[in-house]
């Protein structure tokens, strides 16, 4: 029996039990994100059970479809009319906006983050891509980087990644280049974008690019590398890092920095059940949003070393920081945070 069957089962039986506390765990079951809210669910449910085996006591959870954008009022209240004393989500960034606006009478970890405020009975928790920007230019910084060139593609991800960084390296004092947008085509891919880019007179400049479109890092820094006697580093976010491939895979990303979770990057210090096939990041989230819950409610100062980064707790704001590696032998290795050198 897999562990997530386990979970599922034990849940059920703990249901008809008296349990001291009720947990209300609020997200999405059917829709385009029911998939991610799977992933979360499975985080959250082993954290639980980490819980459980450990303090041989833990809340009953009860779980609420928040599929329904607009029913998100009602759910809190049906969870606080079944005696709920702790509420986990929702997870859509529209939902929280709703109860940042009204938030409940009891605890609620919203599983998004639409502000930077803190709330008397609302935290927000996210994997936000501008959280590894800030770490990311500090690096850049210790390198000594001051010219860098943005360079992604035309869509709505890249343009938000772009934006962020952009913002943040002017507003931390470095020198912005004109960006560049790459284009690619159906015979050769992105051989003649890249060819462009390199040809430009200004390119000679350049200390650093920023892959502002992370999910193509495997096609692009090949061939930055391919038609560059000496080209410069290549940062970006930590999706361009897919821990699913193997090393094999993962060595045209040699050379590549980006900030990302501990829990990708430190493997051997996690334990991780053996048939995770889910995507590990938000597995991570889940489990730290449960870890997060069973402290938040005490309002003292909180810090601590979990699988998405070094998270602190304090005045009702979650801050996490991801931990910054450079990819060596297809593999992400820690960065020394004061220099930017590998562990």
């Amino acid at each position: 029996m897999s562990w997530i069957r386990f979970l599922s089962s034990s849940l059920l039986c703990l249901a008809s039990s008296v349990m001291a506390s009720e947990t209300s765990i609020l997200l999405p079951s059917t829709g385009t994100t029911a998939k991610t809210a799977e992933f979360v669910r499975n985080g959250l449910l082993s954290g639980y059970y980490q819980s459980l085996a450990q303090n041989n006591h833990s809340p009953f959870l009860r779980f609420y479809d928040t599929t329904s954008s607009s029913a998100i009022e009602t759910i809190i209240q049906q969870s606080q009319n079944n005696g709920s004393q702790l509420i986990i989500g929702p997870l859509l960034k529209e939902q929280v906006a709703q109860l940042v606006k009204n938030p409940p009478n009891i605890p609620v970890l919203a599983l998004n983050r639409v502000n930077n405020e803190g709330l008397s009975t609302l935290w927000q928790f996210a994997l936000a891509p501008e959280e590894e920007i800030v770490p990311l230019i500090k690096v850049m910084q210790q390198n000594g980087i001051k010219k860098v060139r943005v360079i992604g593609l035309n869509d709505a991800n890249s343009e938000r990644l772009r934006q962020a960084f952009e913002q943040t390296w002017t507003g931390m004092g470095g020198n912005l280049m004109s960006n560049y947008t790459l284009s690619q085509t159906a015979t050769d891919g992105f051989t003649q974008s890249i060819k462009k880019l390199i040809a430009e007179p200004n390119n000679k400049d350049v200390q650093a690019f920023y892959l502002a479109s992370p999910q193509f890092a495997l096609y692009i820094m090949p061939l930055l590398n391919f038609y560059q006697r000496n080209p410069p580093p290549v940062y970006s976010n930590s999706l361009a890092y897919d821990s699913q491939k193997t090393s094999l895979e993962r060595q045209d990303l040699n050379g590549l920095s980006f900030c990302g979770l501990p829990w990708v990057i430190e493997t051997t210090k996690w334990s991780k059940p053996d048939d995770i096939i889910n995507d590990d990041r938000l597995f991570a989230f889940g489990a730290d949003a449960w870890l997060l819950s069973q402290h938040i409610n005490s309002r003292k100062k909180m810090q601590f070393n979990a699988r998405t980064g070094f998270i602190s707790v304090e005045e009702g704001l979650i801050r996490r920081q991801p931990l910054c590696a450079k990819v060596s032998n297809g593999n992400a290795q820690a960065l020394n945070p004061t220099t930017g050198s590998t562990r």
